[in-house]
């Protein structure tokens, strides 16, 4: 499988990794057939001979000599590989995105956190009525159940039942 190695980013920059099939140029390839199959490659997934020869303004004429250049080559399996590769390390960077977002939400709450239990501090609880203390409790069980996660495991559970809490008049203002 030598041959010419393609000069695109693979994720493996300070590793000496062995090419890829998708970005070496085959033995048999000439340099001319490896371009065209790097375009047809960096279609996506919806690629097809036709619609890069479109897209990149190439004559239609070359058509037959791409098909055969993609039947000697297998074009269709290097780029089937390639779009495997192009997805595992979307995924790779989109969770280590959700661990990075994880930690900034973590860190806000945390600096939240402090900020409230200062506050509680300075509360007197004579000036606390009832729907004070609920609305406070009811912020930090929602809070909790952000941070633990716990808010999203409930909502895969079917609900059972509710609890509700309701204050008479006579409570008001205790």
């Amino acid at each position: 499988m030598g041959g010419q190695v393609a000069d695109i980013p693979t994720g493996n920059l300070g590793e000496q990794a062995e090419p890829k099939c998708w970005e070496t140029r085959l033995e048999a390839e000439s340099p001319k057939a490896f371009k065209a199959f790097c375009m047809f490659r960096n279609m996506g997934y919806k690629r097809s001979i036709k619609a890069c020869l479109e897209l990149h303004e190439i004559d239609p004429k070359k058509y037959g000599s791409w098909s055969r250049y993609a039947r000697l080559f297998k074009w269709n399996e290097r780029a089937a590989l390639y779009d495997e590769y192009v997805a595992k390390e979307t995924e790779r960077e989109l969770i280590a995105e959700r661990v990075e977002r994880k930690k900034r939400q973590m860190e806000m709450l945390n600096g939240f956190d402090e900020l409230v239990a200062k506050r509680i501090k300075t509360l007197k609880p004579d000036d606390l009525n009832a729907d004070g203390a609920m609305d406070l409790l009811e912020r930090s069980a929602k809070l909790d159940s952000f941070i633990t996660g716990a808010d999203k495991e409930a909502a895969k559970q079917p609900v059972q039942g509710e609890l509700a809490i309701s204050f008479v008049d006579s409570f008001k203002d205790l």
